[in-house]
Formats: C-alpha cells, structure tokens, sequence
C-alpha cells in the first residue's frame, strides 16, 4: 500500500481553498534574498530567465 502525504508550506497561511497567503513580515528576507540572486546571476523566481528562454526554444533535435 502507498500512502502519500500532503505537505503545508512552512511559509505563508493555507486556506481551506488551497490558497497560499504569504506572511508579509517575511517578505524583506525574500526580497533581499532574490536582490543577492540578481546579483550573483541566479535565476529569480517569478521573473524572466533569458537563458532558459533561450534554451526552451531550441529545437531538443540536432541539425533541425
């Protein structure tokens, strides 16, 4: 028998809808946070990636 469990995310408040609500006293760690990964070149989430644009709309065969 395989049991599965949901996990709750640790940061935010889940709602009976699923909905996520982030905690607002946390969001100056993830805005320095993603400030740092700007800065070192790392992908952010929630904003554009022009190297995996790049990479997403090459064809995946050679020569095509």
């Amino acid at each position: 028998m395989t049991t599965t469990k949901q996990l709750t995310p640790v940061i935010g408040v889940q709602h009976a809808s699923s909905e996520t609500i982030p905690r607002h006293e946390l969001e100056p760690i993830f805005t320095e946070i993603a400030g740092q990964w700007e800065h070192d070149g790392r992908a952010v989430p929630g904003r554009e990636d022009e190297e995996w644009t790049s990479l997403a709309r090459r064809s995946p065969w050679p020569g095509h």
